[in-house]
């Protein structure tokens, strides 16, 4: 397999970032989107480069761009899905019976994708799996083929299984900007930060949302008082969902300029987030969203709130909160996100007792 060549599965913002940052980095991408939406990056198709402005700047020449999924993965080791949580799946089955047990796919950020491309894509052969805990880059299209890099951050990663990290890790820390490893991908699953941050100023800003002429920026508009407690709520919700199983995750470590709530353990308050929010150069200058489907909340709800709820139940803790907007946003985009959300038999965890999960995440 060549390590040297890493198929970049997505065309969005991320992807686009990564496919630049690689290319910085020395390798060769291939990139792939799904034909139905080939329209939306028709001119990387085209000349078959990346511009990028921001915290990486040139324009990269890609190896191949393609909507084959057979010519972007032949013979590669590194296959990395970076799309929104809810293409998981669909990637997961698109993927089956194509990739080999020799290859690795890396999911950003995972929002617990291993369990379920393992769940779909079975033992016979299953790729060693990587989830990351978050996108390592804050950034937005300026148009087709240019992207802008806000921001560069850290990742960190949980393997499937777990005995891959020691043989893997020096050739994915080449490739990626990495913070450290959790226990398995069950934690790193727990440790994604989105769903919690987002949803505090999402739910309370609806109406600034919804007026399509508001110029609304949500972490320098929505990032209220009352919402950041909310946010706060919903993280100590997640956290000790994770403590039940043996996991210590600490509270929203994305942000730079909040580390000193570490060290303060259980004794840092909200007003430390509303700081660090507003404090984020990398975030405060990124507009929206300004529709109420926005992935902020048909990702957030059924790929990370519901599972968090669902994995809190399996293991006797109580999510009121979180359950609490996974019930509003039911509501705002009349859709039951509990029915279409991700469950415990999509992370193949129902009917399990803890040890049972434990064992089952380590995947040895």
């Amino acid at each position: 397999m060549d390590k040297n060549t890493v198929a970049v599965l997505g065309g969005g913002n991320g992807a686009h970032a990564l496919a630049a940052d690689l290319t910085n980095r020395g390798y060769k991408v291939n990139m792939y989107e799904m034909p139905e939406f080939r329209k939306n990056m028709e001119k990387v198709f085209e000349t078959k480069q990346v511009t990028s402005i921001g915290a990486i700047a040139g324009t990269f020449e890609l190896n191949k761009v393609t909507d084959d999924i057979n010519e972007a993965i032949d013979g590669v080791k590194y296959i990395v899905i970076l799309t929104p949580a809810f293409a998981h799946k669909g990637y997961a089955k698109l993927l089956k019976g194509r990739v080999d047990a020799d290859q690795v796919i890396v999911t950003i950020p995972g929002a617990f994708a291993s369990l379920k491309i393992k769940k779909i894509i079975g033992d016979d052969p299953c790729p060693t799996l990587v989830d990351a805990n978050n996108l390592m880059y804050d950034a937005r299209m300026v148009e087709q083929g240019k992207v802008n890099i806000l921001e560069l951050d850290k990742i960190e990663l949980g393997f499937l299984p777990v005995s891959a990290e020691e043989k893997l890790m020096p050739e994915i820390e080449k490739m990626f900007d990495i913070g450290g490893t959790y226990s398995d991908v069950l934690e790193c699953g727990l440790a994604l930060i989105n769903p919690a941050l987002h949803s505090g100023p999402c739910i309370l800003n609806a109406g600034p949302i919804e007026y399509k002429n508001n110029d609304f920026y949500l972490y320098e508009h929505g990032f209220t008082p009352s919402a950041v407690k909310v946010d706060v709520a919903i993280d100590n919700e997640r956290r000790a969902v994770a403590k039940a199983l043996g996991y210590d995750i600490n509270p929203f470590h994305i942000f730079p300029n909040i580390k000193h709530i570490e060290e303060r353990g259980e004794d840092w308050e909200w007003q430390d987030l509303y700081r660090a929010a507003h404090g984020d150069i990398g975030l405060t200058p990124i507009q929206g969203p300004n529709d109420i489907f926005s992935r902020y909340l048909t990702e957030d709800a059924p790929c990370g709130l519901v599972p968090w709820s669902a994995v809190g139940k399996a293991v006797g803790v109580d999510t009121p909160v979180i359950d609490s907007i996974v019930n509003i946003y039911s509501v705002f985009h009349e859709t039951d996100w509990w029915k279409e959300g991700v469950s415990l038999e999509d992370l193949g965890l129902e009917g399990l007792s803890i040890e049972e999960i434990k064992t089952y995440c380590k995947g040895d």
